[in-house]
């Protein structure tokens, strides 16, 4: 704590900046390694998921429809 308060007097702004880039760093690389951790325990949860998921596939339905509901349902324009 000395050498924190030592150094501002002898630096000035320039001490103090320095001080305070050290210590955003410092938090900002702990926020890192958390967002980390979180990012490998979700594909962690996915991938243990993803095996269950292979029994349910979605069936994706299409439907045609007859020719005169395809023909009324267009709008014809004249030029």
């Amino acid at each position: 704590m000395l050498e924190i308060i030592e150094t501002i007097k002898k630096h000035g702004a320039l001490g103090m900046t320095v001080i305070a880039l050290i210590w955003m760093n410092s938090r900002l690389s702990s926020v890192e390694e958390k967002l980390f951790n979180c990012l490998s325990d979700n594909q962690e949860i996915r991938q243990s998921s993803s095996h269950k998921d292979d029994t349910f596939k979605k069936i994706e339905l299409i439907a045609i429809l007859p020719d005169e509901q395809r023909k009324s349902r267009i709008k014809r324009t004249t030029i």
